[in-house]
């Protein structure tokens, strides 16, 4: 490790830190909750508006850093309420969007978010062409997570912040509540910080909006396509919903799924595997005690695909497709002459490497890795 200390300079120490997974214990929660959280990262880094650079990414946790003068009191606490209303209108909008129930999926609401910002000397380490953050203040920022702070979500700023700041005084113009003080001890020494609870910000999160991707006048049936599938029912909803693997049994595929939308399945989901063929949203899911209902809708409007899982028994699952379109003679026309047979053969292309794959799932007592829970209907 080398440590110039010519390259010691001030720089903004931010950390926006997600908690609430801690209770997913089985592997379907543990992946779901893995793919939540990446998105809710991915969603704060793209939400970031004042230069600031991602040192590491930390598990539920990312610091940001910004060399040069501290940030003023407006500049910052809109950072922190752009963060946060994202953060919380993603979450909104997966609660009323999602198909799974799994423990993860079902307790997204439950997350929260908090914000430790700190200022101080730091300096760029460089450890095997890796650039890392080093110094006393990337600690006490670290520290600084835990602490005695009542409040589920809250904005802290540590006293080495508010002195740097030029403009701390706008604080009472700017913010959303009252500062509040506190002091902790650690073994890096005494912290002073003042703190905002978050919680008022709520009113500032957006309600999701409702989109209806069913298409009105969508009656002209088109063509149907079924297959018996050997496997059981929750195997082959899994390996159907399961949009990046769709590239290893449908054929004419890209050679990766693209244009995903969402890493767990919900009303919504968007992808692309087909060589040739548009993109896709996925909506209207329906599950009943023997059957699996969903729709697929090209995002040009065009066609769609009302897909149907129905229980034969306990090992084997029929699986069919009905195509519609809007009426319209001469569009009708040209599919049934120049379309129709060559989307049957590739269903039933389709059909034979899905029953493939489940088959040999069965065979071996092996799962696919990527599980949807569904709610049992009773």
């Amino acid at each position: 490790m080398n440590i110039n200390p010519a390259k010691v300079k001030p720089a903004l120490l931010f950390i926006p830190d997600i908690s609430g997974f801690t209770q997913f214990v089985s592997d379907t929660e543990i992946q779901h909750s893995q793919h939540i959280i990446e998105e809710l990262l991915e969603i704060l880094i793209e939400s970031n508006d004042i230069g600031l650079e991602v040192s590491e990414i930390e598990g539920d946790a990312i610091l940001f850093y910004r060399f040069g003068k501290a940030p003023t009191a407006a500049e910052l606490l809109a950072q922190v309420q752009r963060m946060f209303v994202r953060f919380h209108a993603h979450l909104k909008r997966y609660e009323t969007h999602r198909i799974c129930s799994c423990g993860a999926c079902k307790s997204v609401h439950s997350l929260s978010l908090k914000f430790v910002s700190h200022y101080g000397q730091i300096t760029e380490n460089s450890i095997k062409n890796h650039s890392k953050l080093f110094g006393k203040e990337v600690i006490v920022v670290h520290r600084l997570l835990k602490n005695g702070i009542e409040h589920h979500e809250y904005a802290l700023f540590t006293q080495n912040l508010v002195r740097a700041c030029s403009k701390w005084v706008e604080v009472p113009v700017v913010a959303w509540a009252d500062l509040q003080h506190n002091t902790e001890t650690y073994d890096s020494g005494k912290v002073e910080y003042c703190y905002l609870p978050l919680a008022p910000l709520m009113d500032h999160v957006p309600q999701p909006e409702v989109v209806d991707h069913s298409l009105p006048g969508m009656k002209k049936h088109m063509f149907h396509s079924e297959a018996v599938i050997d496997a059981p029912i929750e195997t082959v909803f899994n390996v159907v919903a399961d949009l990046p693997w769709r590239t290893k049994w449908i054929p004419e595929t890209l050679e990766e799924t693209v244009n995903l939308n969402h890493k767990v399945l919900q009303n919504g989901a968007t992808h692309r595997c087909l060589a040739n063929g548009p993109t896709v949203v996925t909506h209207d899911f329906n599950q009943d005690l023997d059957s699996i209902n969903f729709t697929e809708t090209d995002v040009g409007r065009k066609m769609c695909v009302v897909y149907s899982l129905k229980k034969v028994n306990e090992h084997q699952t029929l699986a069919s497709a009905d195509a519609f379109m809007k009426r319209n003679w001469f569009m009708n026309t040209i599919f049934n002459l120049l379309m129709k047979k060559k989307m049957l053969g590739l269903y039933a292309r389709a059909w034979e490497g899905l029953n493939n794959y489940c088959g040999n799932l069965v065979a071996t007592g092996e799962k696919h890795p990527y599980e949807i829970v569904l709610e049992e209907k009773k």
